[in-house]
């Protein structure tokens, strides 16, 4: 097909009798019609190395391969290969639900089924909807994919699709294609400083990369998931259009996913979200022996957006630097330039019987400060095989909530969160912490890494307590399975706070802004004695 063709396509009766006008996008590899309730995206015969789309077998090839690949994201969404066929009066595309129009063959486009624009995240995040409940759904959708994904095993040593070498030398091809444009002095300077962390970080990683790799952390995925290609359909999370024409492109490392989607987030703006959204798809994947590598990936990935935004335009485009492409080019290497520096990490432990607002606490601070909350809630659950929402069956309630279960859920937070601040994150256990024991524990991690501690002390009226537990009882989908009856047995058990932890003491309530809340912590924060 070339573009006189579809423009006789969208010419033809049985696109245009759809009750409207047929709409062509287009982009460099695809021309996509929109007619009525679906819309066809036809592969155009091109070949820039990396995609060959440039025969006919081909494009079947790959319109099949996008179909059964994103059936695993967006099933209600992707429909059949239909055939492009020629007849007397121009050509024809075939219907899935009408079979082949006859003709001879000209092409073959993806059916789909057609969705409200509105509903894409990236218009939902620029209209500032992006709202707590949606970065949630997003998180645990991303998990859900992720857990059903074929693991790849590059062979070790080899520079295989997924492996450390790969990656090594699609970071040394981004800085090299960079460096042919002629950067201003500042752009060169931060360019060398990204480039002199990631290679140094990537071979400092090296076993950590090699190890996941072995171990089947390496994911056949998406490839491409940032706001752009999820949309909403029938109120749930759907991620589309996966790379199909390029295997090496979307099998990497799971954590790889979720630090281009954090790093889409940080670049148009919505830093909280982004925090938010990483401590959620934590908490359903449960993968934080990945967190060594979260900056190395967001960087990567943000230094693949300013190379793209610079190819945009011939490296002998004069005064390029006054160029949009340039100023895309400075913002996307500026992100890559703030991957590579971490602040100090503080450690933070809630303190309150359950109902007393901690997770919601707790929540506020994780888009507030950037760090990640380790949910006693949701470890308890993964230890007792549950997913974090997954109601745990009456008779098992005595034994999720028991004594032997609970030092096996506060060893797990406390070597979770020996591994996030080394890994360089802030960390919030959110727990009961109504034994001195467990408090000491983490007040000792606080004080053997030097880190700054604080106690957020949680409170509530009694009544308003009760109230919460019973709601959220009825509900029904919280990981927290607390009744008024533990509540009232923790209660009964507390071990009030010493003298010495109530220096490190920051009163919280629920019902304050995360902003508020972020400033009391900081005021609160100090290195144990």
């Amino acid at each position: 097909m070339d573009k006189d063709s579809i423009g006789q396509l969208l010419r033809s009766p049985a696109l245009r009798g759809h009750g409207s006008a047929p709409v062509l996008r287009e982009t460099h590899i695809s021309w996509v019609i929109l007619a009525g309730e679906y819309a066809y995206k036809i592969k155009k015969p091109v070949n820039f190395g990396f995609l060959d789309f440039s025969t006919l077998e081909q494009r079947r090839f790959f319109c099949e391969q996008e179909l059964a690949l994103n059936k695993r994201f967006a099933p209600e969404l992707y429909l059949a290969v239909v055939p492009i066929t020629a007849t007397a009066s121009g050509p024809v595309l075939a219907d899935s639900r009408q079979g082949d129009a006859g003709g001879e063959l000209l092409d073959y486009a993806v059916q789909m089924r057609r969705f409200d624009e509105a509903q894409l995240l990236s218009n939902i995040a620029a209209r500032g909807e992006l709202d707590r409940a949606l970065v949630r759904a997003l998180g645990r959708e991303l998990a859900r994919q992720q857990a059903a994904a074929p693991a790849c095993h590059p062979a070790p040593g080899s520079d295989e699709p997924g492996s450390p070498a790969a990656l090594r030398a699609a970071m040394v091809q981004n800085f090299a294609q960079a460096r042919t444009y002629p950067l201003q002095a500042a752009e060169q300077q931060l360019l060398a400083a990204v480039e002199r962390w990631s290679l140094q970080r990537h071979d400092q990683l090296l076993p950590l990369l090699a190890q996941r790799a072995a171990s089947g952390r390496v994911l056949d995925g998406h490839g491409d998931a940032h706001l752009g290609n999820i949309t909403l359909v029938d109120g749930r999370v759907r991620l589309f259009d996966c790379i199909e024409f390029n295997p090496a492109m979307r099998i990497m490392d799971s954590i790889a996913e979720i630090a281009f989607l954090c790093m889409d987030l940080q670049a148009r703006g919505h830093e909280p979200e982004s925090h938010c959204l990483l401590g959620d798809y934590l908490e359903y994947r449960g993968d934080y022996e990945g967190l060594p590598l979260l900056d190395l990936y967001r960087s990567y990935f943000a230094m693949v957006r300013a190379k793209v935004a610079l190819l945009r335009e011939p490296a002998s485009t004069a005064a390029i630097t006054a160029s949009e492409a340039y100023r895309g080019f400075c913002q996307y290497l500026r992100l890559a330039h703030s991957c590579c520096q971490r602040p100090v990490p503080f450690l933070a432990i809630t303190h309150g019987v359950s109902g007393t607002g901690k997770s919601t606490i707790a929540d506020k601070l994780v888009g507030a400060s950037g760090a990640l909350r380790l949910r006693s809630d949701v470890e308890r659950k993964r230890l007792f095989g549950l997913a974090p929402e997954q109601r745990s069956a009456p008779a098992d309630e005595a034994e999720l909530y028991s004594s032997a279960m609970s030092r096996r859920t506060f060893d797990r937070l406390a070597t979770l969160a020996a591994q996030s601040v080394a890994a360089g994150y802030a960390v919030i256990v959110d727990a009961t912490f109504l034994h001195r024991d467990a408090r000491q524990r983490f007040f000792q991690l606080a004080q053997e890494r030097q880190l700054p501690f604080a106690i957020i002390a949680c409170a509530a009226p009694s009544g308003e307590v009760q109230r919460r537990l019973q709601e959220r009882e009825q509900r029904g989908n919280d990981a927290s399975e607390a009744g008024v009856r533990v509540m009232l047995s923790q209660r009964a058990n507390a071990q009030p706070l010493t003298a010495r932890e109530q220096r490190y003491q920051v009163q919280a309530s629920s019902t304050a802004s995360a902003g508020e809340l972020w400033r009391r912590l900081q005021a609160g924060l100090r290195r144990p004695d």
